[in-house]
C-alpha cells in the first residue's frame, strides 16, 4: 500500500483547483468546527519537559470513566505500532480481522508482517474466529457510521476470550455517544480501547489521544514510545478541556444539531440517505469522483473515499452552512 490520502490536505487542494484558504470550506475531515477555548499554558509548561500529573490523570479518568488509560499523541501513533506491541506479549497473534471499509492506517500497520489478514463487512461471524485471532473494530466506522452494540461486543469478547484473542476499539468518534463506548464496562484483559481527543474538541492540531488497555500492554507501549511523547501544553490543554462538563454538553448539542442538519441537506438536494456519526455524513454514490472534482472546483472540500463510491462531508461551521448547500445543490441542478 502507498502512502494514504487522507482529509485535511487544503494546502494540495488549493494548490490544484485554485483559491486562497479564507476562499475555501474544507469539510473534508471529521473534526469538530467548534474549538475548545484554549488559554495561554503558563511559561513553565513550555520550559519543563512534559509531566503527567494527577490532575490530568483524573480528569481523563473521570472523562472516560475508565482509570485504565495512558495519554498518547493521537490514536495514530498507537495503531502504527500495533504490530510491534503484539509481539512483545506473550501470546501470539494468528490472525488479524480488519473492517473492509474503514480507516485505512489500520491495513497499512498490518501489511507488512507475516500475520495473515482476514477482512469483514459490520462485524466477523463469531463462528470465524479461532485461537490467536485479533479483531480490530472501529466503532462507530469511519466512514460507514457503523456503530456495534455493547451486546455485540460483550459477545465477540467472550469469543475471542474463549480462543485467546484480541479485540481491539478505534473509538475515535464516540465522544458525541460516549454511553456507547466500551469503556463504560468492566476492564478486559483482551480489550484495548483508543480514543482521539482532537476531534470532539476541535484539537486535531495538538496530537492528543489516550490509549486504554492492561497494564502489560501499556507499558510495551510506552517502552515503544519512549519518553515525552505527549507534548506539554497538550497535557496542559486537556486537563481542562476533560474537566469541563459544562462545556462537553453544549458542544454535543451543538454537534448534534450540526449532523442532523447535514443529514436533512443532503438527503434534500441528493436524495440519498447519509450516514455517519456526531461528526460527520457519508453518502455512498457512483458518482463520487466526479462530484468530489466538481465540489473542489466550487471550492468545497469533502473527503473522497478510499474506494471512490462514497463522499464524506464533516460539519462546517454555521457560517458557511449556505454556501455548502448551494454547492450541495449544484451536483444535480441542470
Amino acid at each position: 500500500m502507498t502512502a494514504l490520502q487522507h482529509g485535511g490536505q487544503l494546502l494540495a487542494m488549493i494548490s490544484q483547483y485554485g483559491g486562497n484558504k479564507d476562499d475555501w470550506i474544507d469539510v473534508s475531515t471529521g473534526i469538530s468546527p467548534y474549538s475548545y477555548p484554549v488559554t495561554q499554558p503558563p511559561m513553565d509548561v513550555w520550559q519543563r519537559l512534559p509531566q503527567i500529573s494527577d490532575t490530568f490523570t483524573q480528569a481523563a479518568a473521570q472523562y472516560y470513566g475508565n482509570e485504565g488509560g495512558m495519554p498518547i499523541a493521537g490514536s495514530q501513533s498507537v495503531i502504527q505500532l500495533l504490530p510491534r506491541l503484539c509481539a512483545h506479549q506473550e501470546q501470539p497473534i494468528h490472525r488479524v480481522w480488519l473492517p473492509k471499509v474503514g480507516y485505512k492506517e489500520h491495513q497499512k500497520a498490518w501489511q507488512n508482517t507475516s500475520i495473515p489478514v482476514c477482512f469483514y463487512d459490520d462485524l466477523p461471524a463469531l463462528s470465524a474466529i479461532t485461537t490467536h485471532d485479533m479483531v480490530v473494530l472501529i466503532n462507530p466506522n469511519n466512514p460507514t457510521g457503523f456503530m456495534a452494540n455493547q451486546d455485540q461486543l460483550e459477545a465477540l469478547l467472550h469469543r475471542l476470550e474463549q480462543h485467546l484473542g484480541m479485540l481491539i476499539i478505534d473509538e475515535a468518534f464516540m465522544d458525541c455517544t460516549p454511553e456507547h463506548s466500551m469503556l463504560k464496562r468492566p476492564a478486559r484483559d483482551n480489550l484495548l480501547v483508543l480514543r482521539s481527543a482532537g476531534k470532539f474538541f476541535g484539537l486535531a492540531g495538538i496530537r492528543m489521544g489516550m490509549l486504554f488497555a492492561p497494564p502489560q500492554w501499556r507499558d510495551s507501549c510506552n517502552a515503544l514510545l519512549g519518553p515525552w511523547s505527549v507534548n506539554g501544553p497538550a497535557l496542559h490543554v486537556m486537563t481542562q478541556a476533560f474537566a469541563d462538563k459544562a462545556w462537553q454538553q453544549r458542544q454535543r448539542e451543538a454537534l448534534r444539531q450540526d449532523s442532523a442538519w447535514l443529514h436533512h441537506t443532503l438527503g434534500h438536494h441528493l436524495h440519498l440517505i447519509s450516514t455517519g456519526s456526531g461528526l460527520f455524513r457519508t453518502i455512498k454514490t457512483p458518482h463520487a469522483s466526479q462530484w468530489f472534482t466538481h465540489l473542489c472546483q466550487h471550492q468545497v472540500y469533502a473527503r473522497l473515499c478510499d474506494e471512490k463510491d462514497a463522499l464524506r462531508f464533516g460539519l462546517p461551521h454555521p457560517s458557511q452552512r449556505q454556501r455548502l448547500e448551494t454547492a450541495i445543490a449544484s451536483l444535480v441542478s441542470p
